[in-house]
C-alpha cells in the first residue's frame, strides 16, 4: 500500500491510496474538535472482517480503531499542553475577565517592587534632608555652578527596582546606599548630568564635617530597612544616623490605605517584615539554556 501523506499531516486528514486503482484517491476526514465521524466508531470495516492483503482485492482499505485512538489520543495531549502554554503566556488579565491574574497587586513580585520603591524614596528624603542642613551656598560639579535649592540627590532609573530576581533582591540588599544612589538619575531631569548623584555624592565625601550625610551612604540598603521598619537595629547608637526613618514606616499604612484597602496594608507591612528572610530562603532560578 503506498500512503502519499503521514498518517496525520498538518490539517488533522488522513488519504489513502487503493492498490488496485492508484487513481481511487479516498479521503476520511476526521475533526477533533467536534468527533463528527464518530471516532469510537470503526472506520472502513470490511463485512467480512478478512485481513488486510484481502481486503486490497476489492480495492478497499481497512484502518482499524485502535491505532487512530492512540494517535487521536496523543493530538489531544498535544492540543492541551499547547492550551495551558498559551494560557501561562496571557500573563496579566484584562480588567473585565473577573479573574485574579499571577501579576495582580498582591503578587509577590509587585509587592516587591512596591518595597523597593517606598524604601528608595525614604532613603532619599533623608539623605536630602540631611544635605540641606550642611546648607551650601552652592557647588560646582562638571563646571557648572548649582544653587543650594539644587543640592541634592534625584530619583534613579528604574532598573534596579525593577529587577524582582532573587540574585537581584539579595544584592539590592547588601549594596551600600551610596552605590544605590549613584545610579543614573531619571531621564525626567534634562538639565542635570547622568551621573550627577554619583559626582554629588563625591563632592559630599571631600566637604568636611559632612558626616551626617556620609554615614548614611556608607550603610547599606538592609541597615535602612532594619531601621526604617524599627528592628532593634534602631537602639543602636551606629545607625543613629538613620534617625527620623522609622516615622515613615509608622505612617505607612495610613498612607497605604489611601488608595487601597486594609488586606492590601497589611499584607505589604507583613511582607516588609520579612522582605530580607523571604529572599534569603529562596533559591535562584536556573538559566534557561541557550537555543542552538
Amino acid at each position: 500500500m503506498n500512503l502519499s501523506t503521514s498518517i496525520f499531516d498538518s490539517d488533522y486528514d488522513l488519504n489513502f491510496y487503493s492498490t488496485k486503482d492508484a487513481n481511487n484517491l479516498q479521503y476520511l476526514d476526521i475533526s477533533i474538535d467536534n468527533n463528527e465521524n464518530g471516532l469510537d466508531d470503526p472506520i472502513f470495516i470490511q463485512e467480512n472482517n478478512n485481513s488486510f492483503n484481502n481486503s486490497t482485492e476489492h480495492g478497499q482499505c481497512v484502518l482499524f480503531a485502535n491505532p487512530i485512538e492512540q494517535n487521536i489520543n496523543k493530538i489531544k495531549v498535544k492540543e492541551e499542553q499547547i492550551k495551558k502554554k498559551e494560557q501561562k503566556l496571557l500573563g496579566r488579565k484584562t480588567k473585565d475577565s473577573g479573574e485574579i491574574g499571577a501579576h495582580g497587586k498582591y503578587s509577590e513580585d509587585n509587592m516587591t517592587r512596591k518595597i523597593k520603591v517606598i524604601l528608595k524614596k525614604e532613603i532619599l528624603g533623608l539623605s536630602n534632608s540631611k544635605i540641606k542642613e550642611l546648607n551650601l551656598s552652592k557647588i560646582i560639579i562638571n563646571n557648572k555652578e548649582y544653587e543650594k535649592k539644587e543640592i541634592q540627590l534625584l530619583n534613579i532609573k528604574q532598573d534596579i527596582i525593577i529587577d524582582i530576581t532573587v540574585d537581584g533582591n539579595k544584592k539590592f540588599l547588601d549594596s551600600k546606599i551610596k552605590d544605590i544612589l549613584s545610579e543614573d538619575i531619571s531621564s525626567n531631569f534634562t538639565s542635570y548630568p547622568y551621573n550627577f548623584n554619583a559626582l554629588l555624592i563625591e563632592k559630599l565625601y571631600e566637604i568636611e564635617n559632612a558626616e551626617s550625610v556620609t554615614s548614611i551612604l556608607d550603610k547599606t540598603i538592609l541597615d535602612a530597612l532594619k531601621y526604617y521598619r524599627n528592628d532593634d537595629i534602631i537602639e543602636n547608637p551606629d545607625y543613629a544616623c538613620f534617625k527620623g526613618l522609622e516615622k515613615g514606616f509608622d505612617r505607612l499604612k495610613d498612607n497605604l490605605m489611601k488608595n487601597n484597602d486594609e488586606k492590601y496594608a497589611d499584607k505589604l507591612i507583613k511582607f516588609i517584615k520579612e522582605f530580607e528572610i523571604v529572599y534569603n530562603n529562596k533559591k535562584p532560578r536556573a538559566k534557561r539554556a541557550k537555543k542552538q
